[in-house]
């Protein structure tokens, strides 16, 4: 690359979601280590903070001046990762990331679908706009099988399609030092085994909140038999409070981690664990990355994918059913009972993911190169 190379990400950033923030900071990582000459902005709901963090350029994702601004001096418009072409959110939120796609491809900008989970994407409009739009990108790596399946339903049948994986599974946490020293911060005892719960709040859920109350009782029982249970929010402020109302309906002790943390901290901090307990699916990839074994609470088909890939156990489907409390316990304590076995299990799992989220940026510096 005889010149900089300019690189703008637009994915769903400056939220407060530890997964998407954990994406843009590998995203900028993998793509710095490709070349010297390149140069990243980001789009933003908080511009200033991701430029602090992530010394990138940033512009306010809803300022449209300041976004066409930047597709206009880019080369490259990544649309990704995370899930962002669908419309179980909103058709506003689909036809957002679809319209910069649009535009730097009128502009003449190369494009990558980057890692992204497609779907759902429900509207017969909507899915005659994804089709249209898609078809004219340069190259679409996908992080989940399931997502290639949803693209070629909705009518994107390119021969040119990559399945990858979620480009957190190449996060770097930090030191153990470090985590600890916020589990202290946050007066979490590590004296003895260690169990993470990560939850969210889910309207969708067939029973309502009846997941919690489940949860709740496996938590006291995992305590009960000499386990440390600490609550950890992914999204934050957002998952304070069901974190909180899980504590709430426990009748022993258990722990919050209640500041916001970086996602290498809260790498750092699963990586403190024996078992994670996660709704969260970037939970269950940070568990992963540092072979924590898992049982993954399903509420979305990219959390029951993940669970299947790595070939840890589920605790339920909250889609469908209740939770059963006991049959979770029972698998919680087979995990800990046999986790060595399920360590070595996850580990080459786990590294085969990580080599497929390495395609993404092989893949893109082959478009860069065209």
């Amino acid at each position: 690359m005889s010149k900089t190379t300019k690189l703008l990400i637009a994915g769903y950033h400056g939220f407060g979601n530890c997964g998407d923030e954990a994406i843009l900071q590998a995203m900028v990582k993998n793509i710095r280590a490709l070349s010297p000459d390149l140069d990243i902005t980001a789009l933003s709901n908080k511009p200033e903070f991701t430029k602090t963090e992530y010394k990138v350029a940033s512009v306010q994702r809803f300022n449209l001046f300041a976004v066409l601004g930047a597709i206009l001096k880019s080369d490259v418009v990544l649309s990704g990762g995370g899930t962002l072409l669908q419309d179980g959110t909103s058709t506003r939120s689909l036809l957002y990331y679809l319209s910069i796609i649009k535009t730097a491809k009128l502009f003449g900008k190369k494009v990558m679908v980057y890692a992204n989970g497609i779907g759902p994407v429900n509207g017969a409009r909507n899915r005659k706009l994804v089709k249209s739009v898609l078809k004219s990108v340069d190259v679409i790596t996908l992080r989940e099988k399931l997502s290639e399946a949803d693209l070629r339903s909705i009518g994107v049948d390119r021969p040119d399609i990559t399945v990858t994986a979620d480009p957190a599974f190449t996060l770097e946490s930090v030191s153990d030092e470090r985590a600890r020293e916020i589990l202290k911060n946050e007066g979490v005892p590590t004296d003895k085994r260690m169990v993470g719960v990560s939850v969210r709040a889910w309207s969708k859920a067939k029973y309502g909140d009846d997941f919690v109350t489940k949860l709740a009782e496996v938590c006291d029982s995992l305590v009960k038999k000499g386990s440390t249970v600490v609550l950890l929010p992914m999204e934050y402020p957002r998952d304070l409070e069901i974190s909180q109302k899980l504590i709430d309906n426990m009748t022993e002790k258990a722990y919050m981690i209640k500041n916001r943390c970086t996602p290498s901290e809260i790498l750092g901090l699963v990586g403190c664990f024996d078992l994670m307990i996660s709704m969260r699916l970037h939970t269950l990839i940070f568990a992963a990355v540092k072979n924590v074994p898992m049982l993954g609470v399903i509420y979305d088909p990219k959390v029951e994918y993940y669970l299947q890939e790595l070939d840890m156990p589920e605790a339920g489907d909250v889609r469908t059913k209740r939770l059963n409390s006991g049959e979770i316990t029972a698998k919680a304590n087979d995990v800990l009972a046999n986790i060595e076995e399920y360590k070595a299990k996850l580990k080459v799992r786990a590294d085969l993911m990580s080599d497929k989220a390495r395609e993404n940026d092989r893949i893109l510096l082959e478009l860069i190169n065209r």
